[in-house]
């Protein structure tokens, strides 16, 4: 049964389904909608990053860094306005993809934050009070044993650190709105059962993960295959994307801090077969921990894992209340009549339903004579 009560110019027929964060552009279930999102995804990043980092090679030539023959001996050399260049890159995927799920699925963009449509502060400052600490314990434990001589405060390293420290966080908020923001909720649109579309959704996700970090490793590969899904489930059992944001972020910022203490930042990109074996499972064991803890977490802060699927500006609003009922009555004829009822033509009798009159005079119906009706004087 319809509901003619207005709620800011809708009408509602139907309580809208609650979902989950991954399927919250199912508002809109084209295929092509979601095909389309990621498709512009990938290909916006690879613009933005071959413009970005072609401007940092230009800088690090003209500032002498190297030249233009070094460089294409070792393209992947990392100085900090490369590191710069890739962190700006990244993190412009925090604001492309709210604007792509803007303009194709026609949700507004803090619904990409969260399914309460903004980005929770406060259930990240808490969550971050056990998950810093966790992963500062796990980086130390990772670099017992290297003497600290061969620490490395040059110009280089301090401008390495600067930028790790301002645009990390941001290149890590990037790859989580893309991946387990923007990705993961467009596969979610082409599933209705909500395991269907988690399961594809968090698997297509992870594999376009794997897939940009460009590693030829198998154990790199099952890293960043394990990470997106643990991430993943970090989303989906939060409501949002602030856990796997601060897990991404955290991870990112202390491992880069040693390594370029250390001037090892050039082995960051060194991901062929070989550079890495079966102790990767350390590190895909505390992620995984990290993500499910995150999900236990909240459900005792009582975090909102679940919402009504959110509007979007490409449905249809239904009609307005009054366009349900009748319109009044026009009357054509003035009232009382003013022509003579004895004059050929004129109508024997009248409608049953009378003109209102003026509210509160008491009157039901006209009088059938009064002092002074013409027709009634002598």
């Amino acid at each position: 049964m319809t509901n003619h009560t207005p709620n800011n110019g809708w009408v509602e027929t139907a309580p809208r389904p609650v979902v989950t964060h991954d399927q919250g552009l199912r508002v809109k279930p084209q295929w092509w909608r979601g095909t389309l999102a990621i498709v512009a995804l990938v290909v916006l990043f690879f613009v933005l990053s071959t413009i970005l980092s072609l401007a940092g090679v230009f800088f690090d030539v003209a500032t002498g860094q190297y030249t233009f023959d070094e460089w294409a001996e070792n393209p992947l050399r990392l100085t900090p306005a490369v590191m710069l260049a890739n962190n700006l890159a990244l993190g412009a995927m925090w604001p492309v993809s709210m604007l792509l799920q803007w303009l194709l699925f026609g949700v507004r963009p803090g619904n990409l934050s969260s399914v309460t449509g903004r980005f929770r502060w406060r259930w990240m400052g808490r969550l971050a009070l056990v998950i810093v600490p966790v992963w500062l314990i796990y980086v130390a434990i990772s670099f017992i044993g290297t003497p600290p001589d061969e620490l490395q405060f040059t110009a280089s390293t301090i401008s390495m650190l600067v930028i790790v420290l301002l645009t990390t966080p941001l290149q890590s908020a990037g790859e989580e709105y893309g991946a387990r923001g923007l990705i993961q909720r467009s596969v979610g649109s082409w599933f209705g059962h909500p395991t269907a579309a988690f399961v594809s959704a968090t698997f297509i996700s992870s594999f376009v993960f794997m897939l940009a970090h460009a590693a030829s490793d198998p154990w790199l590969l099952a890293y960043y295959f394990i990470f997106g899904v643990s991430m993943a489930l970090a989303a989906r059992g939060t409501g949002g994307l602030e856990a796997p944001v601060l897990i991404h972020a955290t991870n990112n910022v202390l491992l880069f801090i040693p390594t370029a203490l250390l001037d090892q930042t050039d082995q960051v990109f060194e991901r062929e077969a070989g550079v890495a074996d079966a102790w990767m499972l350390i590190p895909m064991a505390i992620v995984l921990a990290a993500g499910l803890f995150s999900v236990w977490w909240g459900r005792r802060y009582g975090l909102v894992t679940r919402a009504p699927l959110p509007r979007s500006s490409y449905e249809k609003h239904p009609q307005s209340p009054q366009a349900h009922y009748p319109q009044p009555q026009q009357y054509s004829q003035p009232w009382p009549p003013q022509a003579n009822a004895s004059q050929p033509g004129y109508p024997q009798s009248w409608p049953q339903s009378s003109p209102p009159f003026s509210q509160g005079s008491g009157e039901s119906a006209p009088p059938e004579s009064y002092p002074g009706r013409p027709d009634q004087r002598g």
